[in-house]
């Protein structure tokens, strides 16, 4: 026998099964055969037509004729009268072949198709109805029970009345033997006389429909009437029977079924007996315990045998005809129905009587109508549509079928909260309860169908959906929405940030498994996704628009920080071993190069050749992804022909044709994008913008734009002007890299040309005369020439160059050029150069003139325009100086020339205070260093919106005048050093009130930029300004004497600076350190006497001091302060020589930042500065040494050395270190108010854990007690706090254990370190660094002998507040019991114990508190217990602090009063 399968067999199991079943080779069980259609009989082409149906043959039947065996054949179909009185099937041909109809010669052929046709609608338009509103409705006989009953089957035999037995079914035979009374119905006559509705309201005189019963009022309102009649004629039909106890087993197995049926009856009789024996009360109650009793399934299971519920009747109304027609079988009354009509008032009199009422809960009751009403009869609801009378089989409304077409419900907006944001086809957030019509398709959703507008849910589901026009519609709307979250305006509040839930739910996925799609419409949607998700729209303007400004070529990566992420053995886990969702959770862009997604947009742009508005999207995504990193920009010039098709289609070099405001079609039009894509390329690498030169030949792509004047180019003007603007930034970026130069000697006609036309531009704004349109233009024009002049300026870096590349070329021996090749010589030098000095000294002269005698505010582009000529003069005069024919004599009578032509009367004009003014504005401290708009972690952007600029970084806003700022300062600066004479010239810039001003703002609230924030970046640009600003006063203050009361400023300036510079800024780090920071003109006060007066307002305040305080100088008898500070200013130069060592480490990225600072073309490998991680130099930077030097010293302890001493190298480090620390913290404290307190002294304990006695070399210990000094100053301890985490330490509880340790091994109770010992173990702090001191390390207990008046730490600070760990204060009591603290060895430490001791046992907090009750009174009974009566004097009767006691505080003359009582408790306890 085969086995069949049974439940939680595996897939294995079944096929092992099927390969048994198939060795046997058993026949099967059905067999499939093909059985041909029966309805289609007909011969020809019916027949040939058919189509074969599967059949299951069961054994035993014949094949050949389709059934089972003994099943006769199909009887004949009847056909239907419109069947037969069709024509035949040869009179119109047979289906599926055409139909010709013979037309007469003027014969329309619609009049013919009327005729000809035999549609639905011919038939049925031939139906005529029964008129029956004057026919007789007879009633059937009223009964109590069911129609028609249901008997039991019973026994029966084969013959009854002497009939020949025949075989019938059981139910036919016992049809048979039944009479109509036991199936309800009574035989007797009944009155022929019709029931007629009567007139009413509800019921309409001429109504077609039937009469149902249950619209009839009952004959009789009394409950016990209904019955009595209801049992009167039953009477005859058949006895009442139970209906929960049926005897259904007994019948079956007894052998006279009569008997059983009698027996059955008879119970039943008896408990119909005992129970109207019952009054109503009694049967209550009995109902009540068998509800107690019973189960409620089985309650229940009863409760379904019984009889069904009457329900009330209510006055008659109108009902469909098939409801009448179900529910005339049942009836709400046993009462015999009256055949005469019965009147309106009647019937509203029997309906307001009593009435029976069946309750499940609470069993049978009666309900007179008083305490419940019947609800209000209610008005027919109006159809939604209008029900025509032409419309066939609708003279019945079925609501139920039709309520679809009903108005929505208003949806309910009680909550504010909650709710499931909904969006509408634009992306906007849905109000709830916004009244849009249903028309506008946005209640087509499964859920909430009365809220308008999608959920996120949704749109994802319909995004897979099978049909194009949902999916299209899902991802544009998806689109909108991702565009709307990135400019902030979704038209409503979110609880979490949209973008980043979305890339959690996949929606990268989406549109990258879409973008496969062959239907355009969901490519064109998939690459609208794309761009809203990876572009934030308002950062390629604002790129644009800074790219004139000093250094604006220059690049931020768009890369996320990405921590490296290790697996279980300690390795690095690679990209390639991460999946696709960890690494698009992490890096949006890698993942998507990943998914091949460069192959794709390849594919879309050349082959699709989609429509204008997704080519511009394609290459906005290309620019992005080459905006992310160089290795992005790499793999999008490996792409096989993706760079080709974008010349080839996008960038023609050929004549195209003119198109309108808007392009139509952008194949073989010149796109901007396409120009900007090769721009972005080029400024990754110097390799990448020789390859586009070499393999596209993207120079003839640039002079093809560039030689055009933008009015002769066939395209719109705005869009032409665009286009010229964007071929000058590609060539200004090939130009920095010393590239594409040769072009300039090609153009220099034409350039002499557009300066000549520069020179009659003017930067004022235009008046109301001019309309929108001509002031469009003005903007674009001097938009074009800011960049023909930022290039321009590139040229001159590169012909000033050529002078040193030929000098290191003559220096260089031939086997150093054969290792180490340089690049040759550019194909311009400075005499192709110098022709443009004179025009371009002429539009400087004109457009700082008119800036001088404007005092209105001038546009953005005005101010862009003359920055970049001041610029260009700077460069010239820089380079200048290098070249062979430099003549001095004529340099300087030009820059005297131009100083006070020029730029003396510019600083006293109005328009240079309004610049100043504008750079306090729009300075970083007014931002909070966090974006406004949404942030994503694995899709870094610069956060600018594209219209609103209070979204923007303050610096980089279209009001900001930081980039003229930065051009004026650095031509400043430019003159400054070659002229040194005219520094007093510029004395107002150092002294003016609104620079002063504005410094001070910088130094008050020092701006700190987020690693995890790419919108930080663009504070370099405020930061070009400040190190110009800074080396402007190095250069003035060394020729004039009146700004050295600036000195503190500028110096402060400088260090605020030196903590905010960024990645890439190097150079100015290097230049800050080397001639800034550490200059005797920035530190003035040394030079003015400073260090005699710190001594003297010191002896001042001893003087002024109490003899009764305690004496901070007695510990430490060395050099005074004003020696200590006349020292560290005198050894300023070896301060210098350390941290320049020190920060000059990174050489390579040094000469990186300083050939982009210094712009050396040759030298220049890209235009991308390194990636963004914040700030360069750390807060803490004047610490560095220190920490540096203990991870030295814990390497070379890993490695077994044993570190002893010190060279005097290390020591003479150590040793300036701490002299600039104590520099800086007296001269300069608001500068280093930025690290945190804890942080300082953290750094410190370095040089306590960095060898055995370090901290006690004279050198060192003479800096650390002063600084040990200011650090114990009440608003430095106010500060210092080690209860947050301390940056730069993992764990400052295991740092202080080091330190513990360290101290018992080597301290031999050394007072300062005593010091650095006690500073965390303050009252304020956590209670686990005292733990540590008290528990941990007990032995350090007994070297800390330090005397109370020589505790440089207020010892308050040690005693208030009280101490409420009850563990701390057992650990108290164990130490001073058992001598590990004593007044002689740690008095300090003795001191604090008696305090809490005596104020926690004698305090009254926690009196509620039982545990802590008993610990007390414990506590106290150990104190009574101790032997040292002494100690235990001293613990009972400790009054307070007092320093003129040996011990440091005093005693009651004897217990107070509570404090006995309290004792007396304890004893008796």
């Amino acid at each position: 026998m085969i086995r069949r399968p049974k439940p939680g067999e595996s897939e294995e199991d079944l096929l092992r099964l099927q390969e048994e079943f198939l060795a046997r080779e058993v026949a099967s069980s059905a067999n499939v055969v093909k059985k041909g259609d029966k309805r289609k009989n007909v011969a020809g082409t019916a027949q040939q037509n058919r189509v074969e149906k599967d059949v299951v043959q069961l054994p035993g039947a014949d094949p050949s004729s389709g059934l089972p065996m003994g099943a006769t054949s199909d009887p004949p179909k009847k056909k239907s009268k419109f069947r037969s009185s069709r024509p035949a099937a040869g009179d119109y041909g047979v289906r599926g072949q055409r139909i010709e109809i013979d037309l007469d010669r003027d014969e329309d052929p619609e009049v013919a198709m009327e005729r000809h046709d035999t549609h639905i609608t011919s038939v049925l338009s031939k139906i005529m109805e029964h008129d029956t509103s004057n026919a007789a409705v007879h009633l059937p006989r009223g009964t109590t029970q069911g129609f028609p009953t249901a008997l039991h089957r019973g026994h029966t035999t084969g013959a009854q009345n002497g009939k020949p037995h025949k075989k019938r079914s059981l139910f036919a035979q016992q049809f048979e033997s039944s009479t109509s009374n036991q199936f309800g119905v009574s035989t007797e006559p009944q009155s022929e006389q019709p029931i007629r509705a009567p007139v009413s309201s509800s019921i309409q005189p001429h109504s077609t429909h039937p009469m149902r019963v249950s619209d009839l009022p009952m004959a009789s309102s009394s409950v016990e009437e209904n019955m009595e009649m209801g049992e009167s004629i039953a009477a005859e039909s058949s006895p009442q029977e139970p209906h929960v106890i049926s005897g259904a087993g007994l019948l079956q197995g007894s052998l006279d079924p009569e008997r059983a049926r009698k027996d059955i009856q008879q119970i039943h009789q008896e408990n119909l007996g005992r129970l109207s024996a019952m009054s109503e009360e009694e049967i209550l109650q009995e109902q009540q315990k068998l509800r107690q009793m019973l189960d409620p399934n089985l309650l229940k299971f009863l409760q379904s045998k019984g009889p069904s519920k009457p329900t009330s009747s209510s006055t008659p109304t109108s009902k469909p005809q098939a409801d009448s027609e179900n529910d005339s079988m049942d009836t709400e009354s046993s009462a015999p129905m009256a055949t005469e009509p019965i009147p309106e008032e009647k019937m509203t009199q029997e309906t307001s009587k009593q009435r029976v009422h069946f309750d499940d809960n609470a069993g049978g009751g009666v309900d007179d109508g008083k305490e419940e009403q019947e609800p209000e009869e209610q008005e027919p609801e109006e159809p939604p549509i209008e029900v025509k009378k032409e419309w066939v089989n609708m003279n019945k409304v079925e609501s139920d079928k039709i309520s679809w077409l009903k108005d929505m419900p208003k949806p309910s907006a009680k909550a504010k909260e909650g709710y499931q944001a909904r969006f509408d086809f634009n992306g906007m957030l849905v109000a709830r309860d916004a009244d849009i019509p249903v028309r506008e398709g946005l209640h087509h959703h499964g859920e909430e169908q009365e809220v308008p507008g999608y959920s996120l849910e949704e749109l994802f589901t319909l995004s897979r959906s099978s049909v194009v026009q949902q999916r299209v519609l899902a991802l544009q709307t998806l689109a909108r929405v991702l565009y709307n979250c990135r400019i902030s305006d979704i038209g409503g509040e979110l609880m979490e940030p949209l973008v980043p839930k979305l890339l959690e739910a996949g929606v990268l996925f989406l549109f990258r498994w879409s973008l496969d799609d062959v239907n355009e419409g969901v490519i064109t949607a998939c690459i609208e996704g794309l761009a809203a998700l990876l572009i934030q729209p308002g950062d390629e303007s604002t790129s644009d628009r800074v790219f004139s400004w000093y250094r604006g070529s220059e690049t931020t990566p768009m890369r996320p920080v990405v921590e490296d992420e290790e697996d279980e053995s300690g390795q690095k886990i690679e990209d390639k071993e991460k999946s696709d969702p960890q690494l698009a959770s992490q890096d949006v862009i890698k993942a998507l190069l990943r998914m091949s997604v460069l192959e794709r947009l390849r594919y879309i742009l050349e082959v699709v050749r989609p429509p204008a508005p997704v080519v511009l999207n394609a290459l906005a995504i290309l620019i992005r992804i080459a905006r992310h990193s160089q290795e992005a920009t790499h793999e999008i010039m490996k792409c096989p022909r993706l760079m080709q098709t974008v010349f080839a289609e996008f960038l023609p070099l050929a004549s195209w044709k003119s198109q309108g405001d808007v392009v139509s079609e952008a194949y073989n039009y010149p796109l901007i994008p396409a120009l900007k894509l090769a721009r972005v390329i080029c400024q990754n690498g110097r390799h990448f913008a020789a390859t586009l030169l070499t393999k596209y030949n993207l120079m003839s792509v640039v002079v093809r734009y560039a030689s055009m004047e933008p009015v002769d180019m066939p395209m719109n003007i705005g869009e032409a002007f665009q286009l010229s603007t964007e071929a000058f930034r590609v060539w200004q970026v090939c130009v920095s890299y010393g590239l594409a130069c040769d072009t300039y000697r090609d153009l220099y006609p034409l350039l002499m040309q557009q300066l000549q036309v520069f020179q009659r531009l003017s930067i004022l704004p235009l008046d109301s005369t001019h309309d929108a349109s001509a002031k469009a233009a003005n903007r674009l024009q001097m938009t074009r020439a800011c960049t023909v002049l930022s290039m321009l300026e590139g040229v001159i870096h590169v012909a000033g160059s050529a002078v040193i590349l030929q000098q290191k070329q003559t220096m260089r021996s031939d086997e150093q050029s054969q290792q180490h090749p340089r690049a040759p010589p550019p194909p311009i030098d400075w005499s192709h150069v110098s022709g443009l000095m004179s025009p371009l000294e002429l539009c400087a002269k004109r457009w700082l003139g008119e800036m001088t005698n404007c005092s209105d505010v001038l546009e953005a582009e005005a101010l862009s325009l003359v920055g970049s000529s001041l610029n260009f003069l700077a460069s010239v005069y820089e380079n200048w100086t290098r070249q062979p024919s430099y003549s001095p004599v004529d340099c300087l009578q030009h820059i005297e020339e131009l100083v006070t032509r020029l730029l003396v009367p510019f600083m006293t004009s109005t328009s240079f205070y309004s610049v100043v003014c504008n750079l306090k504005s729009h300075s970083s401290v007014s931002h909070d260093g966090n974006s406004s708009l949404p942030i994503i972690s694995a899709l870094p952007d610069f956060s600018c919106h594209p219209e609103d600029q209070s979204l923007v970084y303050p610096c980089v806003k279209q009001t900001s005048s930081y980039g003229f700022a930065a051009g004026l300062l650095r031509l400043v600066t430019t003159l400054l050093k070659i002229h040194k004479g005219m520094a007093a010239k510029f004395c107002p810039i150092i002294e003016s009130t609104y620079v002063t001003e504005y410094l001070k703002a910088v130094c008050k609230h020092p701006h700190q930029s987020s690693a995890s924030q790419l919108v930080g970046s663009w504070a370099r640009y405020e930061h070009h300004v400040l190190y110009y600003l800074v080396k402007l006063y190095y250069h003035v203050a060394q020729q004039s004497e009146s700004c050295h009361q600036y000195s503190i400023l500028y110096h402060s300036t400088a260090l605020v600076l030196l903590t905010s510079l960024q990645s890439g800024q190097e150079h100015y780090v290097h230049d800050l350190l080397s001639t800034v920071l550490f200059h005797t003109d920035f530190l003035a006060e040394g030079r003015i006497g400073d260090p005699i007066a710190s001594d003297l307002a010191d002896m001042l305040t001893m003087n002024g001091k109490e003899e009764t305080a305690p004496s901070t100088n007695s510990s430490h008898q060395g050099p005074t302060r004003g020696e200590l500070l006349q020292d560290a200013y005198d050894h300023l130069g070896s301060i210098r020589h350390l941290y320049m060592v020190y920060f000059g480490a990174a050489a390579q990225a040094l000469t990186r930042s300083r050939a982009r600072s210094l712009h050396q073309p040759h030298d220049i490998d890209t235009l991308s500065l390194p990636e963004f991680t914040g700030p360069l130099v750390p807060m803490d930077w004047i610490f560095l040494p220190l920490l540096h030097l203990y991870v030295e010293a814990q390497k070379a302890e890993m490695l077994g050395k044993t570190v002893k001493s010190f060279p005097p190298h290390i020591l003479a480090s150590i040793t300036d270190t701490l002299r600039w620390v104590f520099m800086l913290e007296t001269w300069r404290p608001k500068c280093l108010q930025m690290v945190p307190q804890a942080a300082k002294v953290a750094r410190l304990y370095c040089i306590f854990l960095t060898g055995n006695d370090l901290f006690m070399e004279d050198a060192v210990s003479g800096f650390l007690w002063p600084i040990l000094r200011i650090y114990t100053q009440p608003e430095y301890l106010k500060a210092l706090d080690f209860n947050v985490p301390v940056p730069g330490v993992a764990s400052f509880h295991d740092l202080y254990m080091s330190i513990l340790t360290q101290y018992e091994a080597v301290s031999f109770g050394n007072r300062l370190f005593a010091h650095f010992i006690l500073l965390p173990i303050q009252q304020q702090f956590n209670p686990s660094l005292r733990k540590a001191v008290w528990f941990d390390r007990v032995g350090v207990l007994r070297s800390l002998g330090l005397p109370l008046r020589e505790c440089a730490i207020p010892l308050t600070n040690f005693l208030e507040p009280k101490e409420t760990n009850p563990e701390l204060v057992e650990i108290y009591l164990g130490c001073v019991a058992s001598g590990s603290v004593r007044p002689s060895w740690s008095p300090v430490m003795y001191l604090v114990a008696v305090s809490h001791l005596s104020k926690f046992l004698f305090s009254r907090d926690n009196l509620d508190q039982v545990e802590a009750v008993r610990l007390k009174l414990k506590m106290i009974r150990q104190v009574l217990a101790l032997k040292d009566k002494v100690l235990q004097q001293q613990i009972l009767q400790y009054q307070g602090l007092d320093l003129t006691q040996p011990l440091g505080f005093n005693l009651y003359p004897q217990l107070p009063l509570e404090r006995l009582e309290i004792l007396q408790a304890a004893e008796q306890r």
